[in-house]
């Protein structure tokens, strides 16, 4: 037997929440229709003492042991994942957007939200965004769930958007909803959703657009605002950044190197028409502006 070095340590390898849940707060609207039917199928009130509990354990559902090995499993789910998936679907379904049947997701928002608290809401046992990554992973295998189109490499941040899914209709179908009404919902909120989701033809009239189509705008438009709100904060932490470095230096410095930033961002024609004085009034404004002005220092050197 080969020596090695590797001993097993001392952690706990025990589930950090063994019983995750997630009920629909009482401060929540209803859900509408078909998706209302969804969830009231999942999750039930006890008429005498208010209490939710799961009407439904999907993980016991007979389709995970018929399509077992065509997903590449020979065994059960253990009991931790079979009751983070009860726990994750009512969630799911509550979050739908009801015009695409798109799940946006918030990996870290999701793992807060199936984590058991106290009545403060402060996390006593946490569920772990990596666990909620290997479930989800578990339902698309077993075509629960499905990846978008269009979901695109940005190469700035180095990471994958937009971030979600879709419910498929295999989803719907084990809940029990019926899909004709179901069906039926989404293209009346398609519809609704004038502002974008309503094209016209080459003779003007209003032609509604497909749930595919509506799913590719919403593609489109979620990875535009994800882009552009990725930017948005990197350029804010740079510019904290520089900002943080700016203000730990003497006020000369500081004069110094906003009077080259204006010399480089101002308008010519504006440079031009400012005076020195005016040009020097307008340094310390912007620096007043960034709190980076005189209340730093005993006081500025004079420049007149």
């Amino acid at each position: 037997m080969r020596k090695t070095r590797r001993r097993r340590g001392t952690h706990s390898t025990a589930c950090l929440c063994p019983e995750p849940s997630w009920y629909r707060p009482d401060n929540f609207k209803k859900l509408p229709g078909q998706l209302g039917h969804a969830y009231n199928r999942l999750v039930r009130r006890d008429r005498k003492t208010g209490a939710l509990s799961l009407r439904m354990r999907i993980s016991r559902h007979p389709y995970f042991v018929q399509l077992r090995e065509q997903a590449g499993r020979k065994r059960d789910f253990r009991p931790e994942r079979e009751k983070l998936l009860d726990a994750i679907v009512p969630l799911l379904v509550s979050t739908v957007d009801r015009a695409t049947h798109i799940d946006t997701i918030n990996l870290s928002k999701m793992a807060w939200q199936l984590s058991e608290k106290d009545s403060e809401g402060n996390v006593i046992r946490k569920v772990t965004v990596p666990r909620v990554c290997r479930l989800l992973q578990h339902m698309m295998e077993f075509g629960l769930l499905a990846l978008p189109e269009g979901v695109t490499w940005d190469p700035f941040n180095r990471k994958w958007f937009p971030k979600h899914v879709v419910l498929t209709e295999r989803l719907w179908k084990m809940i029990g909803v019926d899909l004709d009404k179901l069906y039926a919902e989404q293209a009346e909120q398609v519809a609704a959703e004038a502002a974008g989701w309503i094209t016209r033809d080459e003779h003007g009239q209003a032609e509604e657009i497909s749930v595919k189509a509506a799913r590719r705008r919403w593609y489109e438009k979620m990875m535009h605002a994800t882009l552009v709100r990725r930017r948005e904060a990197a350029l804010k932490g740079k510019r904290e950044k520089k900002l943080k470095a700016l203000a730990e230096q003497p006020y000369d410095d500081r004069a110094y190197a906003m009077s080259v930033h204006l010399i480089r961002t101002l308008p010519k024609d504006e440079l031009h028409a400012l005076s020195p004085e005016q040009f020097t009034q307008r340094v310390r404004s912007h620096l007043y502006q960034l709190d980076l002005g005189l209340e730093r220092e005993s006081g500025p050197p004079d420049y007149h």
